[in-house]
């Protein structure tokens, strides 16, 4: 897959998503309560799944993608756009008028799915899922250093194909991440992926998570015995609090960070046995 997010989210997972499909080993069923950009859902080996996030946006577009004819469609109307300002301050604006629709009620939209495909790649990478995410500029090179942005944005469109395939086995939903993983069935083969905003860091999300909501998700995810369950965090005293060793294992891995830096982030694995 050229592209490995279907949206550039802020705090995304790009460089470590197969190893989470690795902790979670072979599923039944998996759920995914904080979806994202969803890098990590095609290194995920199961049979069904659900991925959710609040962010309507995010969700339409993956709606689309997975739908057989609604992906054709859409790069179809990408294909015609021009990398320019005025494509993007359009597409924002409409993404902004869109803000209150329903995407659990709404049929999946490809052109709201076009403007915010749009709004993602031809802004500045990194920016999705945050707060004032529609008001990036256009992303243009002045340099041959670090890649074109506009060669960037068409590789994107031709990865959706790639990603229509990663996204056939999954469906979508715009549930509160608490109402979605009350609703998970603990059960042998099952698996639950959590990507939460991290403290301090995650409060630049446009759904951003207090402490009082981080010591409710342990204590939500603590339930789970028979489940696979996976979550990553950056290292911080808090989360070090709330998944304490031995009963939950920390798998330590690197990655970089927005400027490009070290970061040390952790996979924090409980629940059953992988399959």
């Amino acid at each position: 897959m050229r592209i490995t997010t279907l949206a550039q989210w802020f705090g995304g997972n790009r460089m470590l998503a197969e190893s989470v499909g690795k902790a979670l080993g072979r599923l039944r069923w998996c759920g995914v309560p904080f979806a994202g950009g969803c890098p990590e859902l095609p290194h995920i080996d199961t049979a069904a799944g659900v991925a959710n996030d609040l962010h309507r946006h995010v969700i339409n577009l993956a709606r689309v993608v997975r739908d057989d004819a609604l992906v054709e469609q859409l790069v179809q109307r990408l294909d015609g756009l021009l990398f320019h300002p005025d494509e993007l301050i359009t597409a924002q604006r409409r993404c902004r008028e869109r803000e209150r629709l329903d995407a659990n009620r709404s049929p999946a939209d490809v052109e709201w799915a076009a403007d915010y495909f749009a709004a993602c790649w031809m802004g500045r990478g990194g920016h999705a899922g945050k707060r004032g995410e529609f008001d990036q500029g256009l992303s243009l090179r002045w340099t041959s250093s670090g890649g074109d942005s506009a060669v960037r944005f068409r590789s994107a469109i031709q990865s959706l194909r790639d990603w229509h395939r990663a996204l056939r086995i999954w469906s979508f939903s715009c549930f509160d991440a608490f109402e979605f993983i009350a609703n998970v069935r603990d059960a042998d083969g099952h698996g639950l992926y959590v990507d939460a905003p991290w403290p301090d860091a995650g409060e630049d999300y446009q759904h951003s998570f207090t402490r009082e909501q981080q010591i409710k998700l342990a204590e939500a995810l603590a339930r789970f015995e028979r489940a696979r369950i996976v979550v990553r965090y950056g290292d911080h005293p808090l989360i070090r609090d709330l998944y304490p060793q031995p009963r939950w294992t920390w798998l330590r891995q690197t990655s970089r960070n927005q400027r490009n830096g070290t970061l040390a982030e952790i996979l924090i694995v409980g629940g059953g046995p992988p399959t």
